[in-house]
């Protein structure tokens, strides 16, 4: 299976390359990354480039006869092909330029993708890392979902009544936060703990207590969509790490050929213990 994220065009004697930056960040791209992009489009492809669900950036109908040209000067600028088939997906994970993350995902994926980036798998797999429970990367119809969280608490800061909490296009998107004669109140239903709150409070009133990853498994997309299961919850960005390293680790065990973990799921039973 080829990683080498060269695929087949559908006009004779042109390929599409599906590319990702080695730096910054895989799921990032600078402003001299998208001109050579451009130049790559306009000088060998029909100049467009798509860009993909996974964060990546295809360049369609790249003339064959050119690509070692292409991927020389795709490398001088920090980009490689890939990945396809069997091996890991690019690992995605939300704009850690977000309001609402509860903690920035960028460096676990970039982590991930520094470990896995080329690994032959089972059968596909895709790990997304959602900043808050918006899940804006769809944690829970990946193999490998994450979703952090935090913990929110208030503190004997006087509330000052400020109502940026609670008003657009600020206030908590879930109306879990009202603003009474005595001071704040969480509705601990409503909450989904993406904490964003914590950083609209000017007084301090609200703040975080704890910060943790729930890490769900077995989503997926397709013709055949299924929601991941909660699996557990972590508390550090090492432990998580360690815990998806054993997941991978299971799955690569166990899984057979062409088997995604939901699939395994569905054979065993059950997951990793």
């Amino acid at each position: 299976m080829d990683n080498g994220g060269i695929l087949p065009g559908r006009i004779e004697g042109k390929v599409t390359l599906r590319l990702r930056p080695s730096a910054p960040y895989s799921s990032e791209l600078t402003a001299n990354q998208i001109g050579v992009i451009a130049d790559i489009a306009e000088r060998y492809g029909s100049g467009v480039v798509h860009v993909t669900p996974r964060q990546t950036v295809e360049i369609p109908d790249v003339l064959s006869s050119c690509l070692e040209e292409v991927l020389q000067q795709l490398k001088g600028a920090g980009l490689s092909t890939g990945p396809i088939g069997r091996h890991l997906r690019n690992v995605i994970a939300c704009s850690r330029w977000c309001l609402y993350n509860a903690t920035a995902m960028d460096r676990m994926a970039k982590r991930l993708n520094d470990l896995y980036m080329g690994v032959v798998m089972p059968g596909k797999m895709v790990i997304s890392l959602s900043g808050c429970d918006f899940s804006c990367v769809r944690s829970r119809t990946s193999d490998i979902g994450v979703i952090a969280r935090v913990e929110i608490e208030l503190t004997d800061r006087e509330c000052k009544r400020c109502s940026l909490c609670v008003k657009e296009p600020l206030g908590c998107q879930v109306d879990a936060i009202t603003i009474t004669d005595e001071g704040v109140v969480i509705d601990t239903d409503r909450c989904v703990r993406c904490g964003f709150c914590t950083n609209i409070c000017r007084p301090g009133t609200i703040r975080v207590r704890a910060r943790s990853f729930d890490l769900f498994l077995g989503g997926k997309g397709g013709i055949r969509p299924r929601e991941g299961v909660f699996y557990k919850s972590l508390s550090s960005e090492d432990s998580l790490l360690e815990e998806i390293e054993r997941v991978i680790r299971w799955y690569r065990e166990v899984a057979e050929e062409g088997e995604r973990i939901a699939d395994v799921f569905e054979r065993q039973g059950g997951g990793p213990i």
